[in-house]
């Protein structure tokens, strides 16, 4: 028994092969956690072993399992949110997960899961499946809105026994208590360091020395990581160091930076942008501390670092990175972002205290 096209999780792949081996599978599922960990691969995956006809499942050989890699399954459902019924752009972003399921295609800037699709759910659970049992994967079921989340419990509360359900979902929080206490809920840890570079490595022919730069960089998410791969990670990084530097100027030249920011970039961007900008505080305080040079995720900017340890009479990095993260949640929350930089700018020029002023 397998799970080997997901990327570390072990702990959650021993859960679900204990469940297959007894033969004890839930009819509810629900994988938390971050995003670009491996749920909705490993929903995939186990949705493939539930269906496997071969010995050691999922066997990746067998009619079923090659149905399912194609999303072409008869009994096997995936679905995703999104912000029109489109079904060119709808298989467009089937054939990214068909790709890589951890670089699934987004195409949309907020989208939900309405109750149209929950209501076509309901009504294909009516029909009897066509070979033995049917599979549902809900992408990001976080992302339900109201009327789909009540319509969906209905079908929680006497879900048909031919029926398995596999919801994902990074924010818990949002989701009706009564959907979680009808769901087995799994939970994913972020990946680490050293199974992201593995992987960058072996499945995408990364150079070994990128490849831990990106690792460190992504924060325990591969979908990030794969984003990282071309010259986008270096322009991010290159913004987030210009951002700093425009915390020490003028107030001009900041609005005409945070203008410019939200001009070019989506709220993720913006996140990852400042994420980043996390790290290099990390970086900093670690050298500033005299810690081992290996341990440093911006390895190939130590000039760079040290300059800039080297500007300041002292800098807060416990004050800056709360400051940041709390930046980080307010643009989640879709306050407004040119506002929520300004202000992290205002602030950040207060923590850091140049030398000779």
């Amino acid at each position: 028994m397998s799970f080997d096209n997901v990327i570390g999780q072990h702990r959650v792949k021993g859960i679900l092969q204990r469940a297959l081996s007894n033969n004890r599978v839930s009819h509810a599922y629900l994988f938390t956690g971050p995003e670009g960990v491996g749920k909705e691969a490993l929903a995939i995956e186990f949705a493939k072993a539930l269906l496997c006809t071969g010995d050691d499942r999922p066997c990746d050989e067998c009619a079923n399992c090659r149905r399912i890699d194609a999303f072409q399954h008869p009994d096997f459902n995936f679905l995703f949110p999104s912000s029109a019924k489109n079904t060119d752009e709808e298989r467009a972003i089937l054939d990214s997960i068909m790709q890589n399921p951890y670089n699934r295609k987004k195409p949309w800037a907020s989208p939900t899961i309405g109750i149209e699709q929950i209501r076509e759910l309901r009504h294909l659970a009516v029909l009897k499946p066509l070979e033995g049992r049917r599979i549902i994967v809900i992408a990001e079921a976080d992302r339900m809105t109201v009327q789909a989340a009540n319509s969906l419990l209905k079908l929680l509360e006497e879900p048909p026994d031919t029926m398995h359900l596999i919801l994902t979902a990074s924010q818990v929080n949002s989701m009706l208590p009564t959907i979680l206490s009808r769901c087995q809920e799994i939970r994913f840890g972020p990946l680490p360091d050293n199974e992201i570079e593995l992987a960058l490595v072996e499945k995408m022919q990364q150079a070994p020395e990128k490849a831990r730069l990106i690792a460190g960089m992504s924060q325990g998410n591969f979908r990030r990581a794969l984003q990282w791969m071309d010259d986008r990670f270096t322009k991010s990084r290159n913004d987030a160091v210009e951002f700093l530097r425009a915390c020490l100027k003028g107030q001009k030249t900041q609005i005409e930076l945070v203008e410019d920011m939200a001009k070019r970039y989506d709220k993720k961007q913006i996140k990852d942008i400042l994420s980043l900008l996390l790290i290099w505080f990390r970086d900093a305080l670690l050298l500033s501390e005299g810690g081992p040079e290996q341990r440093l995720v911006n390895i190939d900017q130590m000039e760079t670092l040290q300059k800039f340890l080297g500007a300041f009479e002292s800098i807060d990095f416990y004050a800056a990175s709360a400051e940041i993260e709390k930046s980080m949640t307010m643009i989640e929350r879709n306050i407004h972002i040119n506002l929520i930089l300004l202000v992290l700018m205002i602030k950040l020029q207060k923590i850091m205290k140049l030398r000779g002023r």
